[in-house]
């Protein structure tokens, strides 16, 4: 067995990977704290699972109280097990458990941890165990060998969890009650799921955050509540209140009372930020209690616990899933606020730092990103599979705004918001030309003012027709892009879509844009 001395508890051999006690605790406080707990926590734990002694023993108890019909608090607990409660810790460590843990909601993320932990122990056991076989048995033919090597790795599947009585319950599709999608901004922020707003630092997507919110709280915002003043849950953990997100509200426009920022408390009063999933119940009865239709998780990474592995899908997915599906239980829209690394990459997934599982467990991405030619911000839809087609990139710029307080005046940012674009964050997050490539932006300069000048188009053309006629002749969008704002063509929607103009050119009359 691979053992790296000796646990300073009990002193068992700690074997690797070690276990993960404060969830061991923080299964066994949270039974305590709701009997109801235990019932989710023996889904997924037995007692065999546990590593120390004392929580298994604890566990066991608890699931002999329940099987007998008694009451499982920690009074009935420490009665049960009398005098030996002493060598289990004492009534202390009973409370010592309780405290462990903010709410016994999240008792079955807790026993997934402890289950994980005990299946990686079993599978170093068996590992070991085969590689004795290995060297005991050399007479053995393989495929005995291998035979038995199997029963020992099929013994690890079971582990603890063979005696689980489980069931598959059957939904035939003509028992789902189906309904519509719906948009808390259209075809961008979906309801009942998880938004990402991403972009690299110091960028400004908190300020379009924040403008966001102003929309929804004004009832301005296109979508599903136009018209209608929605609440808005902004939990914060990056920015100040009083002297960042506040003043941004105020200069946004927004309504004020109707945005709320949450913080958890202890039952000594002490305050501490929220912490998902943990509070995941606790921010659901606030979403359901104010009627909010959005969330603001900025940001997202910093709300999330920090026991989770950033940088590892699976412990990820279980940080994500259980707010994705608190969205989905109360059909508010959760924005989360991620960072996007340095490197350059069209592929936004895979841009947001941390784990895939970021973008694999939201339901859209929005990515912001600068064009330093114009030095606006391009807000782009790059995971929108809900949406019916995808939704036209917007351009906004940030502008200072003055903000009156009780202490003075202070400067923050605000959003002006200049409309629909041809540009995608995507080709901006992607390399481009610079340096030794200025040549090629001239020579697509060149090629862009000679095609438009063409007698044929009198200085004006439509943007997919171009885009297509420079891809023959070899320059990509990103180029063409670059070159349209050096060559001072302009870009105007028509009815039939984007049309490119030179602004020397005069305009025909069929390309005035279409009344809103």
């Amino acid at each position: 067995m691979i053992t790296h001395g000796a646990n300073a508890e009990d002193g068992r051999p700690e074997r690797l990977p070690p276990a993960d006690l404060g969830a061991e605790r923080a299964v066994i406080g949270a039974v305590l704290h709701h009997s109801d707990a235990l019932e989710r926590a023996a889904i997924v734990v037995v007692p065999e699972d546990f590593y120390r002694p004392a929580h298994a023993e604890l566990f066991r108890a608890m699931l002999k109280m329940r099987d007998e019909g008694r009451p499982v608090d920690a009074i009935s607990l420490a009665d049960r097990l009398g005098d030996r409660l002493f060598k289990l810790g004492g009534a202390p460590y009973l409370i010592e458990c309780m405290s462990s843990v903010p709410t016994p909601a999240n008792v079955a993320y807790y026993a997934e941890i402890v289950a994980d932990k005990a299946v990686r122990r079993r599978l170093i056991d068996a590992a070991t165990r085969v590689s004795q076989l290995a060297y005991a048995l050399p007479a053995d033919p393989d495929e005995d060998l291998i035979e038995r090597a199997r029963d020992v790795f099929d013994g690890v599947a079971g582990g603890g969890r063979a005696g689980r009585q489980r069931c598959l319950r059957r939904t035939p599709a003509s028992a789902v009650t189906m309904r519509r999608l719906r948009w808390l901004w259209s075809h961008r922020i979906v309801l009942g799921g998880l938004t990402l707003l991403a972009g690299r630092e110091g960028l400004g997507k908190s300020t379009v955050a924040v403008d966001l919110v102003a929309q929804v709280t004004r009832g301005e915002l296109a979508g599903e509540f136009r018209g209608e003043p929605k609440y808005v849950i902004y939990v914060n953990s990056e920015d100040a209140r009083d002297s960042t997100i506040v003043p941004r509200l105020a200069a946004a426009g927004a309504d004020l009372n109707r945005v709320v920022f949450l913080d958890a408390v202890t039952p000594s009063d002490d305050e501490s930020p929220l912490v998902l999933p943990h509070d995941t119940k606790l921010l659901t009865e606030e979403i359901e209690e104010l009627g909010a239709a959005l969330v603001v998780l900025d940001a997202a990474t910093s709300v999330l616990d920090s026991a989770l592995d950033g940088d590892r899908d699976r412990q990820m997915r279980r940080g994500l899933e259980p707010i994705s599906k608190l969205a989905a239980d109360t059909g508010a829209a959760v924005v989360g606020i991620v960072h996007f690394g340095k490197r350059e990459s069209a592929d936004t997934g895979k841009l947001i730092l941390g784990s895939i599982a970021w973008s694999q467990v939201a339901r859209s991405v929005l990515a912001v990103a600068r064009d330093e030619d114009t030095h606006q911000l391009v807000i782009s839809s790059t995971k929108a599979n809900l949406a019916p087609g995808d939704a036209p990139s917007l351009a906004v710029t940030l502008v200072p705004a003055a903000v009156d307080t009780p202490d003075g005046t202070t400067q923050v940012a605000r959003v002006q918001w200049h409309g629909e674009t041809t540009q995608r964050a995507e080709e901006l997050l992607a390399a481009g030309p610079e340096g030794d490539d200025r040549s090629l932006i001239a020579e697509a300069v060149t090629w862009l003012l000679g095609y438009l000048a063409d007698e044929k188009r009198a200085g004006s053309a439509g943007a997919g027709e171009i885009l297509r006629a420079a891809k023959a002749d070899g320059f990509n969008e990103r180029l063409l892009q670059r070159a349209r704002k050096r060559a001072h063509v302009s870009t105007h929607r028509t009815a039939t879509g984007w049309t490119w103009t030179l602004d020397t050119a005069p305009r025909r009359q069929d390309d005035n844009p279409p009344p809103t």
